[in-house]
């Protein structure tokens, strides 16, 4: 099984990217890279743009690792083993920081992603996280989270303890 986790980037599909009659479909490359085409009626560009700037730094630093090859075993059924829990969830526009398209909120075995309502269609929140129930589910891609005795030796365990100097809320 495929260990690499170089990248996992987002496209707007062209014409004969998808399967017909599907609104997003995920390919493994080789050298660890994975391209997720996603139907263009469905998702704004600067949605696309986001999910790859937040998705380059939870797989480029090996966050989530992939854990399938090319084989098409992610596109089999869910098996619902209970891995992990990842899905999109579509929130009001009022509750998204200024500017931002998608934020990706993380705990141990928990990744969802919250999608500013108008970024793409419930049709597609339902594909992707049907994908996800497939690939974070049943173990195909793994959180990698680092316990404290993990940490490399200049990294702290202790949270830093001053607000931030700009609202991230502003």
């Amino acid at each position: 099984m495929s260990d690499q986790y170089t990248s996992a980037v987002y496209h707007i599909a062209q014409p004969g990217q998808l399967p017909p009659g599907k609104l997003i479909s995920a390919e493994d490359r080789p050298g660890g890279i994975v391209d997720v085409y996603l139907h263009p009626l469905h998702v704004r560009a600067h949605f696309v743009w986001d999910l790859n700037w937040i998705t380059r730094h939870l797989v480029g630093y090996g966050l989530w690792r992939q854990r399938w090859t090319d084989d098409g075993r992610f596109l089999e059924p869910a098996k619902g083993l209970g891995v992990a829990v990842a899905r999109w969830e579509i929130v009001p526009a009022a509750a998204m920081p200024k500017g931002r398209s998608a934020l990706c909120v993380e705990e141990d075995g928990s990744s969802i992603w919250l999608i500013r309502e108008g970024c793409c269609t419930r049709e597609m929140r339902d594909a992707k996280n049907e994908l996800l129930e497939r690939l974070a589910g049943d173990g195909l891609w793994l959180q990698m989270w680092y316990d404290a005795h993990e940490l490399p030796p200049s990294a702290s365990a202790a949270p830093v303890l001053e607000p931030p100097a700009v609202s991230v809320l502003a």
